[in-house]
């Protein structure tokens, strides 16, 4: 099987996740990406990893509405699809990842300061994670975990 990418994506870094080749853990990449290599770096990723997705956060805000992040992050996303080729990007809503990883790293003992180099990757990780959590195979669907978000 081939691997996906999940990315929390921001104006300075990108946080990034990549599941196992049986997709069904999340693990976090050691640094966040740099976004202004960032289209560089995750094509690298994809190909040495054989990524066929790539989960892009969308951030919303709380009435689920798109605002100026959600606009700009549309645009990577548009550049990320003109580079690299034969692999799927599906947007994710990622309300709540990013307070969800600095609550989780603060229960861990870290400071803010502390939290700043690893908060994002974590975040992608939640996304990723949540993502290969809600398809995984259930005895009560057994649907082979293809049933699709409502």
């Amino acid at each position: 099987m081939t691997r996906i990418l999940a990315l929390d994506w921001g104006e300075v870094r990108i946080g990034a996740a990549i599941s196992d080749e049986g997709r069904k853990i999340a693990f976090p990449l050691k640094q966040p990406i740099d976004n202004k290599t960032g289209i560089d770096e995750i094509k690298k990723i994809v190909a040495e990893s054989e990524v066929r997705l790539v989960l892009l956060g969308l951030p919303k805000n709380l009435a689920g509405q798109e605002g100026t992040s959600a606009k700009k992050l549309k645009t990577f996303a548009h550049e990320l699809f003109d580079s690299i080729h034969g692999v799927s990007i599906k947007l994710i809503d990622e309300r709540f990842t990013t307070v969800e990883a600095g609550k989780l790293l603060k229960s861990q003992g870290l400071s803010e300061k502390q939290q700043r180099g690893i908060k994002d990757n974590i975040a992608a990780q939640l996304i990723l994670q949540q993502y290969l959590d809600t398809r995984l195979p259930t005895p009560e669907r057994g649907d082979g975990g293809q049933a699709k978000n409502k």
